[in-house]
């Protein structure tokens, strides 16, 4: 039996829990999946089509992903209309994705009891004003709005298809498209500069990200050219693989212990759930890291503001995979506002129609949660005979695990209450 469980974990898309057992020289702990997913199975035996819908029970963005490896497979290249499409519900999706993270992240600093008790005590410490959650909110809630515009709906997207899209806009959701760009923007910017002066900064100390390191796992993303690049958590340069490979290249090990299963380098072998080459993490800490220049004006100058307040890339803290994703944040408004008017997303073509099709295909993909790797083989029908989906979930699963361990074994180091504990492994695995 463990001697503490802390459960349930917020925030986690998967059920999740820890548990704290007894170990010869120090506690063992363990983050747990606790419920299984089963999305390659669903996916086998049914038409090849369907899978860009199927797929989004891992998360929206393998909706586009799949679209992807679906062009590839019957050879086909979306028109500009149907790229544009998918490039603005992407943006709409990343806008959405770090908005919500930054808005649980606010709130871990609230005690939501506080107006019932007396004392006014909590487990945390104060946290931003009202103003300032009201108005994450707000966006939030318009940067949901765009994905129901673009993909039809928000969680499970279905405009996508082979060759292109389903459908285009009407005039009235390009003007709501308009009026979205241009109130997130000044809005993501203003909540940039509180991050920065409220949350980068020495007055964060209180918060209970404020102290937290994260293992220095390699950085695996895709660059602007869509190679696959692994960095050297040192500062070295970067290892390129093939994304093409990447199926091969990685591979899978399942523990008994949690249902989630880890991601490594074949070639390092399973070095273990340790700080090792073989081992690495995908997401908005490890695009930062990497330290290329952001696609935008806005979201550069944010970068550069975010390296004076940390110090140059590679950063390893919580702090810094906050900073991470203020500047992604203003990239993906400064990209979604570029691509939102009819002049992109309206033309007589949306779709190029698909005539035959291969046994194989793959895609890859940076989503806001990381890098997402799909490789299909189908059969002469177009039956899907196998799946093989890397999402960024299961390549954080050593990362959080890791991460885990740290948060929980110094919180009992200090005789910190399980409440508190629980409460800062949750705000540390939030972003990941």
């Amino acid at each position: 039996m463990p001697i503490l469980t802390l459960e349930p974990l917020r925030w986690q898309e998967d059920p999740s829990r820890i548990t704290v057992w007894n170990g010869d020289s120090q506690p063992s702990v363990y983050f747990q999946v606790i419920r299984p997913r089963c999305v390659e199975d669903i996916c086998c035996g049914r038409p090849v089509e369907e899978l860009p819908r199927l797929v989004t029970l891992l998360g929206p963005s393998e909706h586009l992903t799949a679209a992807l490896a679906l062009d590839r497979l019957f050879q086909v290249a979306p028109p500009e209309t149907a790229q544009n499409l998918r490039a603005a519900l992407l943006q709409a999706q990343f806008c959405s994705a770090h908005l919500r993270k930054l808005y649980f992240l606010m709130t871990s600093c609230q005690d939501p009891l506080a107006d019932f008790l007396s004392s006014g005590r909590g487990l945390r410490p104060p946290g931003p004003s009202k103003r300032v959650l009201e108005k994450i909110r707000h966006q939030a809630a318009l940067a949901q709005e765009a994905e129901d515009i673009l993909g039809g709906r928000h969680e499970q997207p279905l405009t996508a298809v082979t060759g292109g899209v389903s459908r285009d806009l009407k005039e009235g959701p390009y003007e709501r498209l308009d009026a979205i760009g241009t109130s997130l923007l000044p809005a993501v910017q203003e909540l940039a500069e509180f991050l920065r002066t409220e949350v980068l900064t020495d007055r964060g100390g209180a918060a209970p990200w404020s102290q937290i390191e994260i293992p220095p796992l390699s950085g695996l993303h895709l660059d602007p050219g869509g190679q696959a690049l692994l960095n050297d958590p040192q500062g070295g340069g970067p290892q390129p693989i093939s994304a093409e490979r990447l199926g091969e290249d990685l591979a899978r090990h399942r523990e008994a212990w949690t249902y989630q299963p880890f991601v490594y380098l074949r070639e390092k072998g399973w070095p273990g759930v340790v700080p090792a080459p073989g081992l690495f993490q995908v997401g908005p800490l490890a695009r930062f890291n990497a330290g290329r220049e952001a696609v935008t004006p806005l979201a550069e100058e944010e970068r550069q503001r975010v390296r004076e307040c940390l110090g140059a890339p590679p950063v390893y803290t919580l702090t810094a995979a906050i900073g991470a994703l203020a500047v992604e944040l203003i990239q993906a408004v400064e990209i979604l506002g570029s691509l939102s008017s009819p002049e992109k997303l309206a033309g007589p073509v949306l779709r190029t129609i698909p005539r035959g099709h291969g046994d194989s295909t793959w895609a890859a993909l940076e989503t806001p949660q990381g890098l997402s790797w799909h490789g299909y083989q189908v059969n002469e029908e177009g039956i899907v005979q196998s799946v093989t989906v890397i999402d960024p979930r299961t390549s954080n699963n050593a990362l959080k695990c890791l991460l885990a361990e740290q948060v929980v074994r110094g919180g009992l180091q200090k005789k910190e209450a399980p409440a508190a504990i629980k409460e800062k492994a949750a705000v540390a695995l939030l972003l990941f």
